[in-house]
């Protein structure tokens, strides 16, 4: 009996170790819009119907890299002109990982995926997006983050489809639900 009862616990112990994959590998065995389950993001294709994108690169040496990498960054606010692109924009957030992959989507649906890097331009802290969606590729300058490292200011730059935003981006654990948002 007592051989049994130590099998079943070596089992069970055995059943919960990791299983040797990064947290981009890991975010990214998840099932795709055709319900296939997707590998890790970097081993994603590269090329769809609706655009493609660079290959992967580990982020510069940077100290604003290691923020980025921890968990969400949710667009609370995005300060446009535009009342349809705030609207669309409410609940967008992006989820960077070591490898220079991230995933992005919009309250609890992933919609799109890529590479991401950070380069400092003219003194200035430059974040890039290329997303597997051309539509949503960006350019941001960081341009501040508070002293907890949870909430940042990204303003679009001139050359790019984010000209013109300014954006509050805020750090969650989990996805963005409408209701932590009061959009129903």
């Amino acid at each position: 009996m007592k051989n049994l009862f130590i099998c079943i616990l070596l089992a069970g112990l055995w059943s919960c170790t990791g299983d040797g994959n990064t947290p981009g590998q890991q975010a990214g065995n998840q099932t795709d819009d055709t319900g296939a389950v997707a590998g890790s993001v970097a081993d994603a294709p590269r090329q769809s119907a609706s655009g493609s994108f660079l290959a992967p690169l580990p982020p510069i040496d940077h100290p604003m890299a290691p923020i980025l990498l921890k968990d969400y960054w949710v667009f609370e606010f995005y300060v446009v002109d535009d009342p349809a692109a705030r609207a669309a924009n409410k609940g967008r957030w992006f989820r960077f990982f070591e490898d220079g992959t991230f995933e992005s989507g919009r309250w609890q649906e992933k919609t799109g995926y890529g590479s991401w890097s950070i380069k400092v331009e003219d003194g200035d802290v430059m974040l890039y997006v290329d997303n597997i969606v051309d539509a949503d590729d960006g350019e941001w300058e960081i341009q501040g983050v508070n002293k907890d490292k949870d909430t940042m200011t990204w303003v679009g730059v001139n050359k790019t489809s984010t000209a013109g935003v300014i954006t509050k981006v805020i750090n969650l654990l989990t996805m963005p639900t409408k209701a932590q948002f009061g959009v129903e």
